[in-house]
């Protein structure tokens, strides 16, 4: 016998499933770390900022995207091409690690551009006010000087250190400054030849002096070169014919 109600409840309960699963569908699950903030871009405009946890999003025929805001510490490498006090030419290369404080700021105004740009100019500050020589020592000095330069805060990121890692030097320059430490360790070298001759002369000397005042040590010298000659023929005296 046909059941109407029966098939009608069968319907509605194929209904609410279909509805169920299209809602669920629908959905979206986010999860933002502890560590982090997410920016939610619906249809590519930026709408808002979620905090950590797990989030629900409705797609609703939107496009959504969530851009990971990292707010745990961060280094950022700079190289610039710089020009000491001297005007010679060179490579500066440092880090900077650094925290984005303001997180929807930091989605206005993004965090590195303006990290390159603010250590360029302090690395371009700081070579201008120091010698070659100063900069490949890479003192403390340096470092603290390039710090304060950068001061604590660049846009949505606070500084928490800046330091220089390294000079690079043109390879002209680096062929010259090769060649005067070169000739730096041959003159040193030279100079220990020399000492090393001088110390021998003057050992010859103080020998040949005290042989002289003391004719003793000499037979016992010649005894001892007898004693240690091993199949040698030794001839004592004189035995030129007049």
């Amino acid at each position: 016998m046909f059941d109407p109600w029966g098939l009608l409840a069968v319907a509605v309960v194929v209904v609410i499933a279909f509805g169920v699963a299209l809602l669920l569908s629908g959905r979206r699950r986010i999860r933002i770390n502890a560590w982090q903030r997410g920016a939610l871009y619906v249809d590519g405009v930026y709408e808002r900022l979620l905090d950590p946890g797990v989030h629900w999003l409705w797609k609703t025929c939107r496009n959504l995207h969530v851009q990971p805001v990292t707010l745990d510490r961060q280094v950022h490498v700079i190289r610039a091409d710089v020009m000491s006090s001297e005007r010679m030419a060179l490579r500066l290369s440092a880090a900077v690690i650094y925290r984005i404080e303001d997180a929807e700021r930091s989605i206005r105004e993004p965090v590195e551009p303006l990290l390159d740009l603010a250590a360029g100019v302090a690395l371009t500050r700081l070579a201008g006010e120091m010698t070659l020589e100063a900069l490949l020592a890479q003192s403390p000095d340096a470092d603290a000087a390039f710090a304060a330069l950068m001061g604590d805060t660049v846009g949505a990121a606070r500084i928490e250190q800046a330091q220089i890692t390294g000079v690079i030097l043109p390879p002209e320059l680096r062929r010259l400054m090769t060649e005067v430490e070169r000739a730096r360790l041959e003159g040193l070298a030279a100079l220990e030849r020399a000492r090393g001759e001088q110390a021998s002369l003057r050992s010859l000397a103080n020998a040949a002096r005290l042989l002289k005042d003391n004719p003793e040590l000499a037979q016992l010298r010649l005894l001892k070169t007898v004693e240690n000659a091993k199949a040698a023929t030794v001839v004592l005296g004189d035995d030129r014919r007049r």
